[in-house]
């Protein structure tokens, strides 16, 4: 599969989480919506002047055929595609708590206390630690689950992509 392909088939297919997606097909979506982001964050900084509301488009976008692509490739090598969240709500969950530290850190190097961060103590910041662990782990689950080879021969969910093309 060509990045083309894999693009215009997550799109044609947005929706559809039945079914197997094969590595090549993933990657390559995969490599669209990180270069997508990237070129857009690119022009709204140089070329706009700042904001980030092209990207968030961008993202929302891609979000449910990302989603969806993921998914299936879980269901290729085998797993129930719905363990592809468990990461990424740890993901979500953990960025938002280290977005909220970050800010009482930054406020108090300088020395302008923000009011509507969360102080910093001895337990919060064990919590933070452990958070930004879990989110590491969760992301280096994510690229191993997808990249583990297909599973072999039909599974439950479908047959196997490369033996048996879709029309």
């Amino acid at each position: 599969m060509t990045f083309v392909n894999a693009v215009k088939s997550r799109f044609q297919n947005a929706l559809k989480f039945s079914g197997r997606s094969r590595r090549p097909e993933y990657w390559w979506f995969f490599l669209f919506v990180f270069a997508g982001a990237f070129v857009i964050g690119l022009i709204e900084r140089f070329a706009l002047g700042g904001g980030q509301m092209l990207t968030r488009i961008f993202q929302l976008i891609v979000f449910l055929p990302f989603l969806a692509v993921a998914w299936r490739r879980l269901q290729d090598t085998g797993r129930p595609g719905w363990w592809v969240l468990v990461p990424s709500a740890i993901i979500v969950v953990s960025a938002i708590y280290a977005g909220s530290v970050s800010r009482t850190l930054v406020a108090r190097v300088l020395d302008q206390p923000d009011a509507t961060a969360p102080m910093l103590t001895g337990p919060e910041t064990g919590i933070f630690l452990a958070m930004l662990l879990f989110q590491v782990a969760a992301g280096l689950v994510i690229i191993w689950w997808m990249s583990r080879p297909s599973q072999r021969g039909d599974n439950r969910y479908g047959p196997e992509p490369r033996v048996h093309r879709a029309h």
